[in-house]
């Protein structure tokens, strides 16, 4: 990582997260700061309390600020799925000479040309990347320089963030003092952390199930090629529990909490509420409650898949992450055996001395994601500098 603290702020359905890092001196992603203000999050592009978000953002911030000694300036922001477009086009060039090879400007005039034959899209482009490259339709790569052949074919992926979102997130962190370094996608950060890239190539499927609703993505080499937002999340898991047992909605918060997939029958369940009351329920009951919500949303996410018109074979993977999901016990597996025609897998978030990291992939992958693209921005301005340099002797 770089040796600059970066700071990184990221916007959940029920939580606004800011990270500080810096270099760690491990491939481990180190988080130097944490800071997490509560919120009402958002729904179909919208904030839900728009009043409450710039106060939430100060918290976050204010907290990070507080636990790293120092004060944030500046700000790269991650744009939610629910604030995305993705658009994939595929395009082709000639290669020219005696002995056509793969160079690098015919990697950049694929994706210059990808661009070009964007359609109207909605939103403002932040995140281009290739799904994968073939000479002479060959085999799928990402790394085509070399190759020889006539013609160079590509898909590229494109991640659009609505102009709402960026608008409306920058003028609040105006108001805060606070200067947008940039505007990153977090499904592309989080299927980037939590996917290998020997997967990705194969094509894979991120699930993140939030607290308001739930991701599903298909990711292939570097891009996302397909999403789709379900809106239904944690959140509808307690709800279901506030119906059923005719509780507080704290309570069924602990007791979702509580629960564990696949745990002994009849076992009764104790938590304690807001107001410091014991409430014992019964195990059979919650687990009837949860295991219906979860159903449908699994249910959901595989209809999605099915009529994405995404390919998967017997090599894909299918991930499950988010914390509306996977910080109760045994969801992976209880996951895995709905999904059965998938091979389930839950992500290892790449953080150091976090707990529950489930709850911080997004931001985490955030963060690895804009300390790698600003590693590689001064990596590339170097080689230039020297390029430049060299040629003025």
């Amino acid at each position: 990582m770089s040796k600059k603290p970066t700071a990184v702020l990221d916007f959940g359905t029920s939580k606004v997260l800011v990270l500080i890092g810096e270099d760690s001196g491990s491939p481990m992603l180190g988080v130097t700061s944490v800071g997490m203000a509560q919120y009402d999050g958002f729904m179909n592009g919208e904030w839900n309390t728009p009043e409450s978000v710039t106060d939430a953002i100060a918290s976050a911030i204010e907290a990070a600020e507080k636990k790293y000694n120092t004060h944030i300036k500046e700000i790269y922001v991650g744009v939610p799925g629910e604030f995305i477009r993705i658009y994939v086009v595929e395009s082709s060039v000639a290669l020219q000479g005696a002995d056509p090879t793969v160079t690098p400007a015919d990697v950049e005039k694929i994706m210059r040309q990808a661009t070009e034959m964007l359609q109207n899209p909605s939103g403002v482009i932040i995140h281009r990347s290739p799904a994968w490259f073939k000479v002479d339709g060959g085999t799928k790569t990402l790394e085509p320089v070399g190759q020889k052949g006539a013609t160079l074919e590509g898909m590229v992926g494109f991640v659009l963030a609505d102009q709402f979102f960026i608008n409306d997130v920058t003028a609040r962190l105006k108001q805060l003092g606070i200067a947008v370094k940039g505007f990153y996608s977090v499904s592309i950060a989080e299927a980037l952390q939590c996917i290998l890239a020997e997967e990705r190539d194969h094509t894979a499927i991120l699930i993140d199930v939030g607290y308001l609703s739930t991701e599903v993505m298909a990711v292939e080499g570097d891009a996302i090629v397909w999403q789709n937002v379900i809106p239904e999340g944690g959140v509808d898991i307690t709800l279901d529990l506030v119906d059923g047992l005719n509780k507080p909605f704290d309570v069924c918060e602990r007791i979702k909490r509580a629960y564990t997939f696949g745990g002994p029958k009849n076992a009764q369940l104790e938590v304690q509420g807001d107001d410091g009351r014991m409430e014992t329920v019964s195990g059979d009951l919650v687990a009837e409650i949860v295991e219906a919500r979860v159903d449908e949303i699994l249910e959901k996410c595989e209809d999605a898949i099915d009529k994405s018109g995404i390919r998967l074979g017997n090599w894909s993977n299918v991930y499950i992450t988010g914390g509306g999901l996977m910080l109760m016990k045994g969801a992976r597996v209880y996951a895995a055996g709905k999904l059965n025609k998938y091979n389930v897998r839950e992500p290892v978030v790449k953080m150091l001395k976090m707990k529950q990291p489930q709850m911080y992939a997004s931001g985490s992958g955030l963060l690895e994601l804009v300390v790698n693209t600003s590693n590689q921005q001064e990596q590339d301005s170097g080689f230039l500098d020297k390029l430049r340099r060299l040629f003025r002797k």
